[in-house]
């Protein structure tokens, strides 16, 4: 199984902003710094397991919901990008990874 930094940072992050909680206060639930969330939540480094498991402890989820990387059922927009991205061509696949990565360049932590 290949794990993409950058795909569980950024679940990390869905689920954490769903349950309404701040880098920072995450962070310090965790004991890491905020610097190190935002690392992590950026894709340029992957959580330790104890870190994995805290996490999961705070946010209130399975620990394997961090390795479900497919959208959930319930998640209609998600499903809809989903499905339309599966459709899609290897040009318009090229541009709408652009078009993520822009927006994620200028991503603030």
């Amino acid at each position: 199984m290949n794990l993409d930094k950058e795909i569980i940072g950024q679940k990390i992050r869905q689920m954490r902003k769903e349950k309404g909680l701040s880098q920072e206060e995450l962070s310090e639930k965790i004991d890491i710094s905020p610097r190190h969330m935002c690392t992590i939540e950026n894709g340029n480094s992957f959580p330790s397991i104890e870190t994995f498991v805290k996490i999961s402890k705070i946010l209130d989820i399975d620990i394997n919901e961090f390795f479900n990387l497919s959208p959930q059922k319930n998640d209609t927009l998600r499903n809809d990008i989903y499905n339309l991205i599966q459709t899609s061509s290897i040009q318009e696949l090229h541009l709408i990874k652009d078009i993520i990565s822009a927006i994620q360049k200028n991503r603030k932590c």
